[in-house]
């Protein structure tokens, strides 16, 4: 898990590379960007439904999110099957592995954006240029 510096210094070096840009491959640039770039906000409201992997789904981590709703809907299963017990530990642990995410969720996110950012940047640089 990177910390707050790092993300932010990460963020202010992609923004500079950005800057960089001619004007027509920061337009294409803020055009992946806006494509990709995920709240925080929204990501802290679905990590409430945690054992649905909606979180996951929104930062477009798609294993993770398959596992979790799989054994969500598991454990679900089994405590309306009258096997209280074995889907309460499963949902259980899935709390003891999602809370660390709920916790630093903006972490998490702003993570993501970077990548999205690095990504976008790497995109630009690839197609023709325009100017």
């Amino acid at each position: 898990m990177f910390s707050e510096k790092e993300l932010n210094l990460d963020e202010t070096e992609l923004r500079e590379q950005v800057a960089m840009l001619s004007e027509s491959e920061q337009a294409a640039y803020h055009l992946c960007e806006s494509a990709g770039v995920k709240r925080a906000s929204v990501y802290a409201s679905l990590n409430c439904l945690f054992f649905l992997g909606a979180q996951h789904f929104y930062l477009k981590r798609w294993l993770r999110g398959a596992i979790a709703l799989l054994l969500g809907v598991s454990a679900l299963s089994l405590i309306s099957s009258g096997q209280i017990l074995y889907g309460s530990v499963i949902l259980l642990a899935m709390a003891i592995v999602e809370i660390p995410q709920l916790l630093n969720y903006e972490h998490l996110v702003h993570a993501h954006n970077n990548n999205i950012m690095r990504h976008c940047l790497a995109q630009v640089r690839k197609s023709p240029r325009y100017d």
